[in-house]
């Protein structure tokens, strides 16, 4: 699936945003495939949240292609297209994208009779690709979904710089495995200073008796 046309798009440049509650650029853009791969292969599915920010994530895209000169530039959007939280609805972070030259393919992902934060929502994601000249796909199976990245990548023949967006992906344990890591910094660091400082205070106290 993606990691597979992610394989065969060697000496491009690449970069991946996950989202749930909010964007994280998972992968900056880089022609390390590989890292790319491998960084995919590490997700977990499923654990963002219950809020879809497609317009965020299409804006953190546009951010992330603002410092590129590339000519030909694609996204590609594998969502259920139900966004709940954006600041920036879908149609007005496409509406931007199709001015900076960008093209969004979205893949649609999703149970159709879903209801709620599950829902999937054709409609947007049809206007999202309709805006910026892109493709809009549906993938109700794994198959189905295969066979779309083999059309994406024949369609996207040429060499492009890509972002392609994985969806609902929770990267809570990042500030929690820093703060950890502060914590035990600054636990070793008091370890190390208290012997020297009752040492200290030890000296102080000879040098006043004496």
């Amino acid at each position: 699936m993606l990691d597979d046309f992610l394989a065969r798009r060697d000496g491009d440049r690449a970069g991946v945003v996950v989202f749930g509650n909010a964007p994280f650029a998972l992968v900056p853009f880089t022609t390390d495939l590989t890292l790319a791969r491998r960084m995919l292969a590490e997700m977990q599915v499923g654990m963002a949240g219950p809020r879809t920010v497609l317009g965020d994530a299409i804006g953190l895209g546009i951010n992330l292609f603002d410092a590129s000169k590339a000519p030909a530039k694609t996204m590609i959007a594998l969502t259920d297209g139900n966004d709940t939280a954006s600041r920036v609805p879908p149609s007005e972070a496409a509406r931007i994208a199709k001015d900076r030259g960008i093209v969004i393919h979205t893949v649609a992902v999703g149970d159709p009779a879903a209801a709620g934060e599950e829902k999937l929502d054709e409609t947007a994601l049809r206007d999202v690709a309709a805006a910026t000249g892109g493709g809009y796909y549906r993938a109700l199976d794994r198959d189905e979904l295969t066979g779309i990245y083999s059309r994406l990548d024949a369609v996207e023949a040429r060499k492009v710089e890509t972002v392609s967006f994985q969806p609902r992906l929770e990267l809570y344990w990042l500030p929690l495995a820093a703060l950890a890591l502060f914590s035990m910094l600054a636990q070793a660091v008091r370890l190390v200073r208290w012997p020297r400082r009752r040492r200290a205070e030890a000296k102080a106290d000879m040098e006043a008796t004496s």
